[in-house]
This record gives structure tokens, C-alpha cells and sequence, in this order.
């Protein structure tokens, strides 16, 4: 399950996330660039605020929302659908299914490592999911076979063989942060 999670961690999904704005500013298309960025922005900015926030003012079993569902949802939700509108039949229909079982996995496996209540999954997962509809609705050339799609695959490619494992500890900065502000009496009054 450690390894499955890893697919989710931030030492993966920013470059990949960097990636996927490299092939959009490359391929010329600046519109679908915009809504990357937009689903970008409100994925992590939402999860990390919700995450400071929680940190200082919990609610229920609701402490912190679980950004490797979250950001994976959108960043291999979004490599899943580009690969998707260049394919037909079964192989659109295995490219689909492939994202969505990679997600799911993610999900879970925060789950059954005990990093993350159902609901925090879920939540992380409802705003990858929004993040996700946003920009492919924003950006409908995505689903087009306008923009070349191997760039993007060898970049998914070689970032998870390079990065695959390793982790980026941010989820214990913004908990200090939020915290900090349940201690100077900003929040939670």
C-alpha cells in the first residue's frame, strides 16, 4: 500500500503538475494553460487552507483532507482524459479505467495506512473531482487530438520512475501553521 500511496505524494504530483503546464505552454495553447492553472490554484489552494484550518479547528473526524486523493484526482484525472480523446474503443475505455483505478488505489490506500478517515478521503476527493470538471470543461482542447500527447507521456514517464518513493513533508508545516493561528486566537474564537 506505502508504494501505491507514493504515486499521490507532492514529490511526484508538482512535477508532474509542472509537466502538464510545460506541454501546454509548448503545444501553444494558452486558453487550456489558463484552466490548468485555475484547477490548479483552487485544487491545492482549497486542500492546503482546508488543511491549516482543520489543523487549528477540527470538526468531527474531518482533521485534515487528504491531498493525495485530491491532487492525484485532478493531476492523473487529467493525464487520463488527454490520453483518453486520442484513443478509441477499448484502449479509451483501458486509459479511462486505468486513471480511475489509479486514483481509487490512492484513495484507499490512504485508508488502509490509517492516514485518513473516509471522510477526509472523500473530501480530498470531491475537490479533485470539481478541480478536475472545471478544467475540462474550461478546456475542451484537452479532449482534443490537437495537442501531441507523447511529450506529456515521456514526462509522466520518466518523473515517476525518477521520483516515485521519495516525499515531500508539507502536510506537517501547514498543521504548525494552522496551530499557529489556533494559538494567537485567529481562528476558532
Amino acid at each position: 500500500m506505502t508504494s501505491l500511496t507514493n504515486f499521490g505524494d507532492l514529490a511526484v504530483l508538482l512535477p508532474l503538475a509542472t509537466a502538464i503546464v510545460l506541454w501546454l505552454w509548448l503545444a501553444g495553447d494558452r486558453a487550456a494553460l489558463l484552466w490548468w492553472l485555475l484547477a490548479l490554484t483552487l485544487c491545492v489552494g482549497l486542500l492546503g487552507l482546508l488543511k491549516i484550518y482543520m489543523a487549528a479547528c477540527p470538526f468531527g473526524s474531518l482533521h485534515s483532507p487528504s491531498g493525495h486523493a485530491g491532487f492525484s484526482e485532478l493531476v492523473y484525472g487529467t493525464i487520463a482524459a488527454c490520453l483518453a480523446a486520442r484513443l478509441t474503443g477499448r484502449w479509451r475505455v483501458l486509459a479511462l479505467a486505468a486513471g480511475g483505478a489509479l486514483i481509487v488505489g490512492i484513495a484507499l490506500s490512504r485508508l488502509v495506512l490509517g492516514d485518513h478517515t473516509p471522510l477526509e478521503v472523500a473530501v480530498g476527493l470531491v475537490i479533485g473531482g470539481v478541480s478536475l470538471a472545471l478544467l475540462l470543461r474550461g478546456a475542451p482542447t484537452l479532449r482534443s487530438t490537437r495537442l501531441p500527447i507523447r511529450p506529456l507521456l515521456l514526462a509522466v514517464v520518466v518523473i515517476v520512475v525518477l521520483l516515485h518513493g521519495r516525499e515531500l513533508h508539507a502536510e506537517a508545516m501547514l498543521h504548525a501553521v494552522g496551530l499557529y493561528f489556533a494559538k494567537s486566537g485567529a481562528v476558532c474564537a
